[in-house]
């Protein structure tokens, strides 16, 4: 299975023949800031560590990962990446079959499905901003009675919040039933106060899957990470093959976690600029626009202008921005794009080339 995923500004800068430094990329959700200052110093003072392997354990990135999530350590999966983590956790679970919710990241459906996992789906809608509601998800648990649930939160690529009465179905399940709840929170960085990670000592199945690499702007580390129960932490991190996480990546991720100037500077810029992207794209003719609570918006054309595809090709072509066609993301179709939010003027260029091409097909 072929996944297709933004931010692969190396093919599109080879096919068109110029170096990916020349290209503005609004396909992937990253952090427009880019990494925090002193990353670089820091890594250089500990590059003399590569000498070495790394940590196996990942003790002191556990740790200060701990202390900011307030959890035990032992409640803590580090790993190359979130990407990693989904596919080493239909085994640790040991799950034979589950609902996911669409559309969604790609990726899982593949991963649990190379682990032999049997998903059913379970369609949103527009009208409920695609995130599930507890009606569907009753309907759902009485008819199969599934051992796990998978939902991303915010959503992607809708950037929507499960709604706090699917919060609570999910926890009540879990603590409950013996439901596996599985949630994308790799975005959640951006609005940390709705994380699920409250529940995570009355529900011992509960899963929350995160990344440290879109909000602190570093990609190229894969960093990713667990919370979720000791006994299912400790089953994931006995799969995980050694050295998964490399030295540089270990103290790139303790660093940016003691960077509150930074994350503080982040929220400021990724609201105001969401903000005022998402009302100026509210304003086109044919642009529905979700509100997101992340760094991407995404944005529903009208059945008038030509598809979402030709968007992306002709903004590339003419603008050499690279923006998220978002018809592989199965439940939405051929008309929907998504957004990165950037820095003001980035924002103002990637509005202006969208104007321009509604205005071009106006009828």
């Amino acid at each position: 299975m072929t996944i297709a995923h933004g931010g692969n500004v190396y093919e599109v800068a080879s096919r068109l023949g110029c170096s990916p430094d020349a290209l503005l990329d609004y396909s992937a959700s990253i952090n427009p800031l880019g990494p925090p200052a002193g990353l670089m110093e820091e890594l250089a003072r500990y590059f003399h560590r590569v000498q070495h392997y790394p940590d196996i354990a990942n003790r002191s990135l556990r740790d200060d990962l701990a202390r900011f999530h307030e959890v035990s350590p032992s409640q803590v999966v580090v790993g190359n990446g979130s990407t990693e983590l989904i596919y080493w956790l239909p085994k640790a679970l040991g799950i034979a079959d589950a609902v996911i919710a669409l559309p969604t990241f790609g990726e899982y459906r593949k991963a649990f499905e190379l682990q032999g996992v049997r998903l059913h789906k379970l369609m949103t809608s527009k009208e409920n901003l695609y995130q599930p509601s507890v009606e569907q998800l009753e309907r759902i648990w009485a008819d199969i009675s599934p051992q796990a649930v998978l939902l991303t939160h915010p959503g992607s690529p809708a950037g929507t919040l499960l709604p706090p009465a699917v919060r609570g179905w999910l926890n009540a399940k879990s603590r409950n039933e013996g439901l596996y709840a599985i949630i994308d929170e790799v975005f959640v960085d951006f609005c940390e106060k709705e994380s699920l990670k409250r529940f995570l000592d009355e529900s011992p199945r509960l899963v929350l899957i995160r990344s440290m690499t879109k909000f602190y702007g570093v990609p190229g580390l894969r960093l990713g990470y667990l919370l979720t129960s000791r006994e299912i932490a400790e089953e994931t991190n006995r799969l995980i093959p050694p050295w998964s996480v490399n030295t540089l990546a270990q103290i790139g991720g303790s660093y940016c976690l003691h960077q509150e100037d930074y994350r503080e500077k982040t929220l400021a810029l990724a609201r105001s600029e969401r903000e005022v992207l998402a009302e100026r794209l509210a304003g086109l003719e044919g642009c529905r626009v979700y509100p997101g609570e992340a760094n991407y918006l995404l944005i529903e054309l009208a059945d008038w202008l030509p598809p979402a595809a030709t968007l992306r090709d002709d903004i590339l072509a003419s603008e050499k921005i690279l923006i998220r066609d978002c018809s592989s993301f199965e439940g939405l179709g051929d008309r929907y794009v998504r957004l990165a939010v950037r820095l003001p003027e980035q924002n103002g260029r990637v509005f202006e080339g969208i104007a321009r091409w509604v205005e071009a097909h106006s009828p």
